[in-house]
């Protein structure tokens, strides 16, 4: 037998060996990707509420059936299958980062993606805002204990300067029976004096999550790293993943903001001064004009006054009282008699 035959026929009995693996009642790597495929569409729109009178926990396990339907099986058999690629973390990345092409694929076609993408994921290494991520693309995370804490680190080389900020972003989408998960990332940032900064938050279940650490003033980023953490539990029942893509490290230069905002002030400053000079040159001119001015009388002034303003002002003779009356004056007159 030629060797390329033998090759063609050790291909062949590897795939099979493969597919053997797989426990009974598993789905297959590509029988997923089309559950999952429609699994997550379902939950995006129990989340945005499209089934009017039910609940959240409601429309989510009605939308679940109907993919378990379309795809003929049981939720006891996607249960099983989860648990068993949750324990495999390297095929369920492979499945993911399949399932990721796909949703982008349809996202271009539908010309979302451009809408709603992030202002910085066409960002290069290089350049004074720029993406400097070199971890995995999809990281998947899961609540089964030893799979729930995912850890990452790089090195920040020459082209990092001193009080360049930094942000980590992602994009997430989680898998549950019942309820939403909880997902924490913290991201931790040592400096080159050996200072160690860290800030942690709750991650969005669905949507995007930044992490953003701000370098203090004359301090130099010497290596970064980040850490995804779920509760775990043994439940089969409660098995819960997170999937996040998309991962961003931006790091930002603060020299190039400080110039842009120095330039900014110099001319705001230079403006504010033509203003005052103009104000202070017609104060004066008016000024000078009332002092030339000659001083009115008060006559005049009420004459340039309009009517509405003028007061007229009618003297009247002051009260005098009457002559105090002479003692016969109530005495009646009596007539002269001549004789």
């Amino acid at each position: 037998m030629k060797p390329k035959h033998l090759l063609l026929l050790f291909a062949l009995l590897l795939l099979v060996a493969c597919q053997v693996e797989l426990p009974k009642g598993v789905l297959s790597e590509r029988r997923l990707e089309r559950v999952l495929y429609d699994y997550h569409k379902a939950q995006g729109l129990a989340d945005a509420g499209v089934i009017e009178g039910k609940s959240g926990d409601a429309q989510r396990y009605a939308l679940q059936e109907a993919v378990f339907r379309k795809h003929n099986i049981t939720r006891e058999q996607f249960d099983s299958t989860m648990n068993y690629y949750c324990s495999n973390l390297e095929r369920l990345n492979r499945i993911y980062k399949h399932l990721d092409r796909r949703l982008k694929r349809e996202a271009e076609a539908l010309g979302e993606l451009e809408q709603s993408s992030s202002a910085y994921t066409s960002l290069s290494a290089e350049g004074d805002t720029a993406n400097v991520w070199g971890g995995a693309h999809i990281i998947v995370v899961t609540n089964v204990p030893g799979n729930n804490v995912i850890t990452w680190r790089q090195p920040c080389d020459s082209t990092w300067h001193s009080d360049d900020d930094l942000m980590w972003k992602f994009e997430s989408k989680y898998l549950s029976r019942t309820g939403t998960p909880d997902l924490y990332a913290d991201i931790i940032v040592t400096y080159t004096n050996d200072s160690v900064r860290a800030f942690q938050r709750r991650a969005r279940s669905e949507g995007s999550s930044e992490l953003q650490m701000p370098t203090p003033s004359g301090w130099t980023p010497k290596s970064i790293a980040g850490h995804l953490y779920m509760p775990s539990t043994n439940e089969a029942e409660q098995r819960a993943l997170y999937v996040l893509s998309g991962h961003l490290l931006v790091r930002f230069r603060k020299e190039v903001k400080a110039s842009a905002t120095g330039n900014q002030s110099a001319d705001s400053l230079h403006n504010v001064v033509v203003v005052s000079d103009s104000l202070q040159n017609d104060s004066a001119r008016q000024a000078d004009a009332r002092d030339t001015e000659r001083r009115l009388s008060p006559a005049e002034f009420r004459d340039q006054q309009s009517v509405d303003q003028k007061l007229d002002i009618v003297k009247e003779r002051p009260y005098q009282p009457a002559a105090r009356p002479s003692r016969g004056h109530l005495q009646p007159n009596r007539r002269r008699i001549q004789r």
